[in-house]
């Protein structure tokens, strides 16, 4: 079985170089690290001939294209590929009809264009590997073997290339290869940033944290079967994905939900709904575990009447 390198992500100040090509933030936008190996290019689909022409396109490289899904709302599809010349690959996806869904592209090449196939296939069976393991999207591409044609010392290259891949991709708005499960990983003595919370609706109870920018309800968790006559579309469609994931599932309570695995959301509002099965109000339903406080009140605490400490 194909097993990679541990990386554990150094918690330090990054410098990010944006660059608009029209001057507009509709167009072309290429980034990079201060300090890095690899350049990131991201255009919308109209906006894809002037990616294709750009020099970037005519290096080897990885590329995602991504779009909405458009059989289950909220969630997105997502392709990988790489190419001795991208701008190839980005072309015969253009006019591909089974590639219909995609609405973004972003590609990234190493500025110094020391990337080969070899190190291309590696890096997109790595992401392939990273995007399933996410569980954010539902992946275009077929079953895709395990890359294991590296030397041990080019594999630790492409492993750092893939730190600065996991940092780019999200400030670009591709959230893909964020986990939604499981504890990030904290330098040592780092106190946790948040409390854990806890949630009692009739009978269901679920415990929550806020992690990477998210409210994430942990596994374990449950949730109301039974919806409200009066449920919004967009909770309904929430719930649904997670079902449809698997990461909602029967429990032995045959009025309830479990989570399987950890869930993110983008508010504690969106996660207490996700547990109703009704629009809620997350900052007074979720408590902090321990004490009983609101989860509006301990965010009040941290942030205070705004004034200069």
């Amino acid at each position: 079985m194909f097993e990679a390198p541990s990386r554990a992500a150094a918690r330090r100040g990054r410098t990010l170089k944006l660059y608009l090509a029209d001057g507009t933030p509709s167009g072309v936008i290429t980034a990079e690290l201060g300090v890095s190996s690899v350049r990131a290019a991201v255009a919308s689909r109209t906006a894809l001939p002037e990616l294709i022409r750009r020099e970037e396109a005519a290096r080897t490289g990885i590329y995602l294209l991504v779009g909405p899904d458009p059989d289950l709302p909220g969630r997105q599809l997502v392709y990988v590929g790489e190419g001795d010349q991208v701008k190839t690959r980005l072309a015969a996806h253009d006019a591909d009809e089974a590639k219909e869904f995609f609405t973004r592209a972003v590609l990234i090449v190493s500025k110094d264009e020391n990337l080969t196939k070899a190190h291309g296939r590696y890096l997109e069976s790595r992401i392939i590997a990273a995007i399933r393991g996410a569980g954010r999207a539902k992946l275009v591409n077929g079953t895709e073997p395990p890359f294991k044609g590296l030397p041990e010392p080019e594999i630790a290259d492409m492993e750092r290339v893939l730190d600065e891949i996991e940092i780019l991709l999200p400030v670009l708005g591709f959230d893909v290869l964020q986990p939604t499960a499981g504890d990030q990983l904290k330098p040592p003595g780092t106190a946790p940033v948040a409390p854990t919370f806890m949630a009692d609706i009739k009978k269901a109870k679920a415990r929550a944290v806020e992690r990477g920018g998210e409210f994430v309800i942990l596994a374990g968790s449950t949730a109301l079967r039974r919806e409200s006559d009066a449920i919004p579309q967009s909770v309904k469609d929430a719930r649904k994905a997670l079902i449809e994931a698997g990461v909602l599932v029967p429990d032995a309570d045959a009025e309830l939900y479990r989570f399987a695995q950890d869930a993110s959301f983008g508010s504690p509002s969106g996660a207490s709904a996700a547990v109703a099965g009704r629009a809620d109000n997350g900052r007074t339903t979720w408590r902090v575990e321990g004490n009983g406080q609101s989860y509006a009140a301990w965010r009040s605490s941290l942030i205070g009447d705004g004034s200069p400490s």
